[in-house]
């Protein structure tokens, strides 16, 4: 008797855990294309994390270390050792599109992808989602061009000279869509309004290349007045190459990102713009995932989801200082956001939710 009363104790000591212990929902694999720690990245990281805690979602991350082969070898690895997950959340690599979405499709695996990456031939080769890939669920992004128009603007607004006075040098990311479109948002609003453009150059999304080209061109073009460039990382390389140069006038320089570094620099006038707020993809990717678990018809019905992005300046700086030093991804309230139960049809994501949770 007294054996089978401990039997008893035992088996309830060890249930009890098991039934206090929340169990996820459903499981997300997060790709992370960059190398652990890379600012932009990591803050998406972390963000989709802070909303899987929130939403009861297990999240796992690997990295594609910056490349598209890597990127491939490390999700063939995750998926041949480890549980399949039932969501996987990544970003193509130009030229490793078609190969990571034949590994996806050949397991079965529903996903979604950040941003739109692959154009021309490569596109046309693995199509929209719902064609060629069924579980390819859709696409998260913001628009690029819109972007590139608005930081020009910015900049010119903060120039505080005649708009047929400024001078602008372009600089932007790699040879790619995504720093194309982004580029052709400011070429064209520069067209519109009659800005001289000196020239544009590439500067592969490097702090180190930008200050190197911003030398360079400040000695052939020294009436510069306004840098436009596609990171805020390349934006400090350029803040850098001015200075160094003594250029005697000022320089309006912005970049993509909201990068902390770049909000500061921002706050004490060195810079005067970053564009940015698409670290929230993520985010907002994994709570769209959530309502397709419990039945939304959102993705059977959509393709893509598209948003814009925020410009931060000294006129709207303290809306989003809170998120400079170590902010608590946690105050963004993930479930409201969710259509399950609304009378709305489509998601409303927009940098506004960053402004109320600091109120919180």
């Amino acid at each position: 008797m007294f054996r089978v009363r401990l039997s008893l104790w035992l088996i309830g000591v060890l249930m009890v855990p098991l039934e206090g212990a929340a169990k996820s929902e459903f499981s997300v694999l997060f790709v992370n294309p960059s190398v652990a720690g890379e600012p932009f990245w990591h803050k998406v990281q972390t963000i989709t994390e802070q909303a899987a805690a929130q939403l009861n979602v297990k999240i796992d991350t690997i990295y594609g270390e910056g490349n598209r082969h890597i990127q491939l070898a490390e999700l063939k690895k995750y998926l041949n050792y480890r549980a399949t997950p039932d969501y996987v959340i990544l970003m193509n690599y130009p030229r490793g599109a078609e190969a990571t979405l034949e590994l996806l499709d050949k397991y079965g695996i529903n996903f979604i992808t950040l941003e739109q990456t692959i154009t021309g031939p490569e596109r046309h080769a693995i199509g929209n989602p719902h064609e060629r890939y069924p579980t390819w669920l859709g696409e998260v992004f913001h628009d690029n061009y819109d972007a590139g128009s608005r930081l020009a603007e910015a900049l010119v607004l903060d120039s505080d000279i005649h708009i047929k006075k400024i001078k602008a040098i372009v600089i932007n990311g790699h040879y790619g869509s995504e720093s194309d479109v982004r580029s052709q948002g400011v070429i064209d609003y520069f067209n519109e309004q009659g800005v001289k453009l000196h020239q544009q150059v590439h500067a592969s999304w490097s702090k180190e290349q930008a200050y190197d080209k911003t030398k360079r061109l400040l000695s052939r073009y020294p009436d510069t007045n306004l840098i436009w460039t596609a990171s805020d990382l390349m934006a400090m390389g350029a803040l850098t190459g001015v200075k160094s140069s003594k250029i005697p006038h000022k320089v309006s320089i912005g970049g993509f990102d909201w990068l902390g570094d770049a909000i500061e620099l921002v706050d004490n006038g060195d810079m005067s713009a970053t564009i940015g707020g698409h670290f929230m993809m993520g985010g907002w990717a994994l709570v769209t995932l959530r309502d397709h678990y419990h039945s939304h018809p959102f993705w059977q019905t959509n393709t893509m989801l598209s948003f814009k992005l925020g410009v931060i300046s000294r006129k709207n700086l303290d809306d989003f200082r809170w998120i400079v030093h170590s902010p608590d991804w946690s105050l963004i309230d993930y479930k409201a956001m969710s259509l399950i139960g609304a009378k709305k049809l489509t998601y409303d994501f927009n940098l506004t939710q960053l402004q109320r949770s600091a109120e919180k």
